[in-house]
């Protein structure tokens, strides 16, 4: 990791900080930071995880007619990939 805490927030503030889903991203990254063991593969696992399900359900709610609910998982697939392209890009 070649980022410090203030530089990750910083930079997820900057991709997804104005939306409720980035707000809670935010808030699980600070939680989350230097705690050994809590995560086995961090905070960018958890996203990975977040985003399968996403995009799950938002298969599956377009599938059963539910297009509102499936735009709502779409979203929220959206801001995470955000939020995971900034982290990337931090190296």
């Amino acid at each position: 990791m070649a980022y410090t805490k203030e530089e990750l927030i910083a930079a997820l503030q900057k991709a997804v900080g104005d939306t409720e889903k980035g707000k809670e991203i935010i808030a699980k990254a600070e939680e989350v930071w230097g705690v050994e063991g809590k995560y086995s593969q961090g905070l960018v696992d958890r996203l990975h995880e977040a985003l399968a399900v996403d995009k799950m359900w938002a298969a599956k709610d377009d599938k059963n007619g539910k297009p509102e609910l499936a735009a709502g998982d779409e979203e929220r697939a959206a801001i995470i990939e955000k939020a995971l392209a900034a982290i990337k890009a931090l190296g």
